[in-house]
């Protein structure tokens, strides 16, 4: 037993018992460093991760690699999900060396703990290889070392500003070259399969969202074609679980067919969102089916009695990766007895008795869409989906015989907030009160806490700091679920928590929020999270919620933090949108979406169920009295009346949502005629 037997999560506890003589991150395990003079490995994972469980079987578990690692270093285990910000240190730090990131990292570093080496998973030969390697060049030329730590966090120290464009001089609307945008974004689109051109393919909802928008404000079918591929090929690809709903975290090939089994609560509440968006831009059944299959995963699989969701399933069961959700042909072909079912399914599906993974197992991946199965099996399109998903429900039936992926209970906040605002999307689109009440029920839950957010509930106790991320996403979950309620409880909980944000990140020299409220070590400072990745970065969060709040609160000074952090980070947008994509929205709101609506009345939803990314914020005047200063003239409408407004000025209020589209359409074509003189 070691030092990680009364921690609170789950995955330090999972190492407790291991020979390895493993400290949780804190002075303690430095302290210990100093004084008997060793290095420190500090190897972060989490609990869904296979090759962390793989790495602890055939390394951490094993007494004389055990031995090897107590002798010479100084062991810290670390949980990502707790400690991003230690995370985002030490993964940063492999990144420099040159080296793809990724789970489990193990960083090699001085006793004060800055890093001077790194890897992800090795397999047991080669990491005792390297343990001895990295002692003995420790024990010989402790000089060398000492210059690789010195040199890489220096790097370290100025990662963050060496990305950020000089503060500007004064403070005015950022001019984005959108072609150029356009032009980084189409330049590397695999048109065949869908997604970025790559040997791996991650879902990056951001950049979907992003172009989705983006084709339709910018005027750019290209960038809306390349969306819909890619979201159908996801969809149709083993990436999404097409028996139980939910997606898996990437796929390990350029085609979407053999992903990587672990499901992750931010991919699935961002995706959610994703397709319910372009389901309103192009109504199709796939989308429907992915959307509503996602919804009840969350709702069925992930919830937990609290009202939260859980942060993630395992890739493994029974200590086989995969295994819960690949099938062998046999299983298939017993299971399948209905003859039309069985016809449409092994026509769906690239099956074999090889199979087409690992183990003779099948990954189910689609082969063909819908429309083509039907033209091949001379069905109609209804008949090809009613087969399908009396197939589904058969192997659903099955899979309830199997043991289940071990779950993380660990319900985080700002990955809660994103499955919120996925869910409020689900409910625009198809109006499912279910949905609504689920958001309201986490959201509830997150709002239990005091003045300052924690990062993860478990066992009913919240533990942990909140980061900037889980402040950021949750106010734009309230603002998101104020304006399909009208409950402006919802918006003061935002603005309070907006304030509080301002105090705790808000670094008013730059201009950018800090990821902490205090360093991780002392000598790489408080770190900034700028770039967006599968989740968006604190500060694109976070200039979304000041960009919305402003125009509620009419609070000028949270329009220029917005305006000062897009100048930040104009350049950064244009050379490698895919990792701004988020800031790119907020930039779509600034100068592409000038229409706001003001309604008072008793039922929104026709707003949403159009898509109308022109419109960029919404007011909800649910009573005759409202506290939101941008509101306050409406309040006093009759009932049922819709405010068309745009640049600060609203025209004459209509009585019905069709004299508002048309109201809309009339006042697009009047900006153009005006932008083009």
């Amino acid at each position: 037993m070691n030092h990680l037997i009364t921690e609170k999560s789950e995955y330090l506890r999972s190492h407790a018992h291991q020979p390895v003589d493993w400290y949780p991150w804190g002075e303690e395990a430095f302290q210990k460093a100093w004084q008997q003079n060793k290095l420190v490995l500090i190897s972060i994972g989490y609990s869904s991760c296979h090759w962390c469980h793989v790495m602890a079987r055939e390394s951490f578990e094993d007494r004389e690699v055990a031995k090897l690692m107590n002798q010479h270093f100084v062991c810290i285990k670390v949980d990502r999900e707790e400690r991003p910000d230690v995370d985002q240190i030490y993964m940063d730090a492999i990144l420099l060396t040159g080296k793809s990131g990724g789970w489990p990292l193990n960083c090699f570093a001085l006793p004060d703990g800055r890093p001077f080496y790194a890897v992800t998973y090795l397999p047991k030969a080669q990491w005792i290889a390297l343990l001895k390697r990295i002692q003995s060049l420790y024990a010989e030329s402790p000089d060398q070392v000492q210059e690789m730590a010195r040199k890489l966090s220096e790097a370290l120290q100025h990662i963050d500003e060496s990305f950020l464009k000089a503060r500007p001089q004064t403070i005015s609307p950022v001019q984005i070259h959108w072609d150029k945008v356009v032009q980084r974004l189409l330049e590397d689109i695999d048109w065949i399969w869908g997604g970025e051109w790559s040997q791996m393919k991650f879902p990056m909802p951001g950049r979907w969202l992003f172009s989705l928008r983006a084709g339709m404000l910018l005027n750019k079918p290209e960038l809306l074609r390349a969306t819909h591929l890619t979201l159908e090929k996801m969809a149709l690809g083993g990436i999404f679980d097409h028996v139980e709903g939910g997606f898996m975290r990437y796929s390990t090939d350029r085609f979407w067919r053999v992903p990587h089994f672990e499901k992750m609560l931010y991919d699935n509440g961002l995706l959610l969102g994703l397709y319910a968006e372009a389901y309103r831009h192009q109504p199709n059944r796939l989308y429907e089916q992915v959307i509503r299959k996602t919804a009840r995963f969350l709702l069925d699989k992930m919830r937990l009695p609290s009202g939260l969701f859980a942060a993630s399933f395992s890739a493994e069961s029974e200590g086989q990766e995969g295994l819960y959700y690949t099938w062998k042909y046999e299983e298939l072909d017993a299971a399948l007895t209905d003859p039309e079912v069985r016809r449409v399914f092994f026509a769906a599906y690239d099956l074999s008795v090889e199979g087409n993974w690992e183990n003779h197992r099948n990954v189910l991946f689609r082969q063909k869409n819908t429309a083509t199965l039907a033209k091949e099996l001379s069905l109609s399109e209804e008949a090809v989906e009613s087969a399908l998903e009396r197939a589904y429900a058969e192997l659903f039936r099955l899979r309830q015989h199997r043991q289940p992926p071990p779950r993380d209970e660990a319900a985080i906040t700002a990955w809660n907030s994103y499955a919120i605002i996925g869910l409020i999307e689900a409910y625009k689109t198809f109006g499912e009160t279910e949905y609504l009440a689920a958001a309201r029920a986490a959201t509830h839950a997150l709002m239990e806490q005091s003045a300052e957010l924690h990062r993860i509930q478990k066992e009913n106790s919240w533990y942990g700091e909140g980061f900037a991320e889980d402040y950021a996403a949750f106010i734009l979950a309230l603002i998101h679920l104020y304006t399909v309620t009208g409950a402006e409880a919802y918006l003061a909980q935002a603005s309070q928590l907006m304030k509080r944000s301002l105090e705790l990140f808000y670094d008013q020299k730059e201009g950018v929020f800090t990821f902490s409220t205090k360093a991780v070590r002392s000598f790489f400072g408080r770190r900034k999270d700028i770039f967006d990745t599968s989740t968006p970065s604190s500060n694109s969060l976070f200039a979304e919620a000041l960009w919305r709040l402003a125009r509620y609160y009419h609070e000028m000074d949270y329009e220029e933090k917005v305006r000062l952090i897009l100048s930040r980070l104009e350049e950064r947008m244009v050379e490698n949108p895919t990792l701004a994509s988020y800031f790119l929205q907020v930039g779509l709101l600034e100068s592409r979406a000038p229409f706001s609506v003001v309604y008072r009345g008793h039922d929104i939803s026709p707003i949403w169920r159009r898509y109308e990314p022109s419109i960029g914020w919404v007011g909800f005047i649910s009573q005759e009295e409202t506290s939101i200063p941008a509101l306050i003239s409406y309040a006093s409408t009759s009932p049922e009346k819709l405010f068309l407004c745009t640049f600060g000025a609203c025209l004459p209020p209509v009585s019905s949502w069709e004299e508002l589209w048309a109201l809309l359409e009339s006042e697009k074509k009047r900006l153009l005629l005006s932008e083009s003189k």
